[in-house]
């Protein structure tokens, strides 16, 4: 378990700032453009995998959907510790928990659909190099007709908002479940991210912000029970 500050210091600050600027590389070296031309057509003028239903409902849609029942189905072992708080005594005693998981993984993806909302960058397939009529601009606080609504990335903000389930995992003090939970909250972001990239919805750069944003967010949930915990020690 970690301290306080070593928690602050790693999940709310190392790591999310690596990743933004990962991000920031990835868009000012031009290595964003040269990867989504990997999977755009220029015959076609268009990304193949972009007009593929199957990608789109199994993909986008259905799977975003099994994350959002992961979310309610932690909602309810939640409630189901106040109804029956002898049922699962371990998921009563670690309600707090269970809350902090509960918020966290809500609250980068609605935060990342705010920043949605608030910006001019579009998506590959809207710009005139793929096929689109937009010119490419980066834009912050602009009207809501310039408003891109792309950056960053939602669908892997779904994905990556699992980062809540290992924090819960580590107050477990389980090594093996907080591996399984780490590993899981990377395959199905990366995997997310993926998918939308090659149907041309996103950039590398927009998935690595959804990433720094939600694991931020997730940390920060679970903030106030490691600075419970730290204030329990100093009073002991």
């Amino acid at each position: 378990m970690f301290s306080s500050a070593s928690f602050f210091r790693t999940h709310l600050l190392l790591i999310p700032i690596t990743l933004g600027l990962m991000g920031e590389l990835s868009h000012f070296s031009g290595f964003d453009h040269a990867l989504e031309m990997i999977f755009y057509d220029t015959a076609s003028n268009s990304f193949p995998a972009h007009a593929s239903a199957a990608l789109e409902m199994f993909g986008h849609h259905f799977a975003k959907t099994a994350v959002s029942m992961v979310w309610l189905a932690l909602l309810v072992c939640v409630l189901s510790t106040y109804a029956w708080p002898r049922w699962r005594p371990n998921w009563t005693a670690r309600r707090p928990a269970l809350w902090s998981a509960f918020v966290g993984m809500a609250m980068g993806p609605l935060i990342v659909s705010a920043l949605k909302g608030m910006n001019s960058y579009h998506c590959p397939w809207d710009l005139v190099d793929f096929g689109g009529g937009a010119e490419f601009t980066s834009s912050w606080f602009v009207p809501a007709a310039e408003v891109g609504h792309c950056f960053p990335g939602g669908h892997a903000s779904s994905g990556f908002c699992l980062a809540a389930l290992y924090f819960l995992a580590r107050e477990t003090d389980n090594p093996r479940l907080m591996r399984v939970m780490l590993m899981t909250t990377l395959a199905v972001g990366i995997s997310f991210s993926l998918i939308r990239m090659v149907q041309g919805a996103h950039f590398l750069s927009h998935n690595l912000w959804s990433a720094a944003i939600c694991w931020a967010a997730a940390a920060l949930a679970f903030v106030p029970l490691y600075v419970q915990r730290q204030r329990a020690l100093v009073a002991a």
